[in-house]
């Protein structure tokens, strides 16, 4: 069996490598300054890009097509989901825009926007058109009025993603991107326009490359909770707390990346006790958090209704801003003394604590305790950091999950993992909410026992830099010479 996954991952690894190298043959050309035009079908279009692939063939190009065709989201962010509306085989589109040559397929859709309440619906022909050796797909909106149009939509009356085999003048087949504006200049008129197509013909080429190698994704999200319930309940979040909390972050730290990482962190957490309460009709779940660092996660389970607290070596500046009933609590844990007396216990990139979240959960003193650690640096359970070593096809962080799973395993728990949709590599939640038949107390204990032993808990970021401060101190009026 091992030797079988070996061979799996250098089969990926090699795929991987060609992937990489293909990558770094992109060579766009953009025309996003200037206003190129081309006669195409019958109608004249604007090239906005084009660029040289290699090897590829229209039936690659064409699969592309079809995955965005039936999933706007993919490279939409805004849109939430693709509704396909049924249509019969000979229906036309509402304008000619959208044909650049014998239509070979056409789709009607309707692009379903996240913020249902602010923007609206948009509905969409898309048409598979081959004029001589080339392939054209062509999107083109159902609008009367540009104002119809939703602002996560290019101002467009119809855009293109071309296949154009090779000619007499040009060796390689090539990708390209056209577009017919309602005023000359008008799509690409802002920085953030230009970017957008500078975008979509660099995950063209990827994407079309993937298609080649017959990549597939090993990661798949949205197992444990569904994407549109997650979705749902990180738009409603979102829209509660983070242009707030953006505006007056008092850390040092980036806002807009922690503010919306422990959004989505809260969401999803969310999401998953509500199926507890929803499946056994119980009450909500009380939590703590080891490693709780800025306590905005505390902030903002708590405010949703979940009663818990934190726990971090160090408070931070941002706790005074939390309302009165936010528990945060300053610390220095021993995990090995600590009994957690809540149902859920949370460890989100909490550093030595991390491998102490499974073990801790199982020596609860509420029998059906469990818990969610999503693993940053590696750390064994004496505190120290943990020297690990990529191998093919895994990650040093993949190593990593692997051993907080084999922790959670021998501590009684059935494991599951969930890629979280976060803004951070490190997106990975191992989770344990139900228990093996296994008894497993005798484990347990001798984990805690073997991580007792010389553990060092880690020293708070003050407190280093106040060392180093002292240190530096003692370098500046240290009298010449002196050793």
């Amino acid at each position: 069996m091992a030797h079988q996954m070996l061979g799996a991952e250098e089969t990926d690894t090699a795929i991987e490598a060609l992937r990489i190298a293909e990558f770094a043959k992109f060579r766009p050309t953009y025309h996003l300054n200037e206003v190129k035009s081309v006669d195409v079908g019958s109608n004249q279009w604007r090239v906005l890009a084009s660029v040289d692939i290699q090897d590829s063939e229209d039936v690659h190009f064409l699969s592309i097509m079809d995955k965005w065709t039936h999933a706007a989201e993919t490279i939409i962010p805004p849109v939430k989901r693709t509704e396909i509306m049924e249509l019969a085989k000979d229906a036309v589109p509402t304008h000619g825009d959208a044909e650049l040559g014998i239509m070979a397929s056409h789709t009607r859709r309707v692009l379903i926007p996240k913020r249902q309440g602010k923007d609206r619906p948009l509905e969409e022909d898309v048409v598979i058109s081959r004029l001589d050796s080339d392939i054209y797909a062509c999107f083109a909106p159902r609008a009367n009025d540009p104002s119809e149009i939703p602002f996560y939509y290019q101002q467009a009356v119809a855009y293109a993603f071309g296949y154009l085999s090779p000619g007499d003048d040009h060796g390689l087949c090539q990708l390209v991107i056209l577009v017919r504006e309602p005023v000359a200049g008008s799509a690409t008129a802002t920085n953030k326009q230009r970017m957008v197509w500078q975008d979509l013909l660099k995950r063209l080429y990827k994407w079309t490359v993937t298609e080649r190698f017959g990549y597939q994704k090993r990661v798949e999200h949205d197992v444990v909770v569904g994407y549109e319930q997650y979705v749902a309940k990180y738009q409603e979040l979102k829209a509660k707390y983070a242009l707030r909390w953006v505006e007056g972050w008092t850390e040092q730290t980036d806002p807009k990346k922690f503010v919306y990482e422990d959004i989505a962190i809260a969401s999803w957490l969310i999401c998953l006790w509500e199926q507890d309460v929803d499946s056994n009709g119980s009450d909500r779940p009380t939590f703590v958090d080891l490693g709780c660092g800025n306590g905005f996660l505390v902030y903002l389970l708590t405010s949703e209704g979940y009663a818990g607290y934190g726990i971090d070596q160090c408070s931070r500046k941002i706790w005074t801003q939390y309302d009165c009933e936010v528990d945060l609590r300053t610390q220095t844990l021993e995990p090995f003394n600590f009994v957690a007396d809540v149902d859920w216990v949370i460890g989100n990139h909490a550093d030595e604590l991390a491998p102490w979240v499974p073990v801790i959960a199982a020596r609860s003193s509420k029998p059906n305790a469990r818990f969610v650690v999503i693993p940053c640096c590696p750390h064994e359970l004496s505190g120290k950091n943990m020297p690990l070593k990529a191998t093919a096809g895994q990650s040093k962080y993949h190593i990593y999950v692997k051993y907080i799973c084999e922790l959670s395993e021998q501590c009684g728990f059935e494991v599951e993992r969930e890629y979280l949709r976060i803004p951070s590599t490190k997106n990975v939640a191992v989770l344990g909410r139900k228990r093996t038949d296994r008894d497993c107390r005798d484990a347990v204990e001798t984990l805690a026992a073997s991580g007792q032993h010389g553990f060092v808990a880690r020293v708070p970021d003050a407190v280093k830099n106040e060392l180093r401060l002292e240190k530096a101190k003692h370098r500046a009026f240290r009298p010449a010479g002196s050793q």
